[in-house]
Formats: C-alpha cells, structure tokens, sequence
C-alpha cells in the first residue's frame, strides 16, 4: 500500500510540474543503451509514422474523459492519468505503446510509470495533441 502511495505521489508531483520539472527529476526520456525497457519521446510527424506502420500499436490517451470528448485521435482508447495512477490498466507488455495528451506532462509521467514497471517499448507525444496541431500535422490512417 505504501509503495501505491508512494509512486501516485511521483506521478501526481510529475504531472504537476509536467515538461521542465518532470525532464529534471527523471532525466532525458531517450531510451539508453542496452535498457531492457525503452522509453522514447517523439514528435507529432513521428507519431503519426507510427500509428500508420505498427499494426500491433497501443495508441492510448490519457487525458481526462472531458477532454477525450473533444476530439481525440482516431483508434485511440482512453485510459485518463488518475487510472494509470491507481494501477486500472491491463497492457501488453510485449506491444508497442503511444502515449498522448493535451501537452505532453501526463504521458510522460505515465511513460516513466509504464517503462519502469516493464514495458518494453513506450512513446510520448512530445508536446502532446497541442503540438500535432500546432504542427498541423494530417491525422494518420490505422493499417
């Protein structure tokens, strides 16, 4: 029970702080060299490379079901912050995984959470949905 405690309050403080403070506490989120869990920020452009050529890609949102309703990337499932949070997720951790949100703060805090509970391979929308737009990057098309 502590340790739940102990990691939603690193999740909740990250998510809080979000881009600089998240990138200070927890380093670069680049995979390192011979890591058995990669953790990988990547631009709108690459996402949507993404999204179009791994058919086995789990493209989640985490943003609140508020902000889901307003528009969200086609295929994508909603699994918000506070869910990650609590540990109500089931993911493969043998599959690709694209983590988005308005910003960019949540999706890294729960791809730090993810790649170090074993994921293997985990991406964040750098600047979340707010840079794909402002990129004006074209929604992708799912295999």
């Amino acid at each position: 029970m502590k340790k739940t405690i102990l990691i939603s309050a690193i999740v909740l403080a990250l998510a809080a702080t979000a881009g600089v403070g998240a990138y200070i506490f927890l380093g670069t989120s680049e995979s390192q060299p011979g890591a058995a869990a990669a953790f990988t920020s990547i631009s709108p452009l690459e996402a949507k490379s993404l999204i179009e050529t791994r058919t086995d890609l789990q493209l989640i949102d985490c943003r609140s079901p508020e902000e889901y309703r307003t528009g969200a990337l086609p295929g994508s499932t909603l699994i918000p912050f506070w869910e990650f949070t609590k540990g109500n997720y089931n993911l493969s951790k043998d599959k690709p995984i694209l983590l988005v949100c308005a910003v960019g703060g949540r999706s890294l805090a729960v791809g730090q959470l993810l790649s170090a509970r074993g994921h293997r391979e985990v991406y964040n929308l750098r600047g979340g949905l707010e840079a794909w737009i402002e990129q004006r990057v074209p929604l992708p098309r799912r295999p």
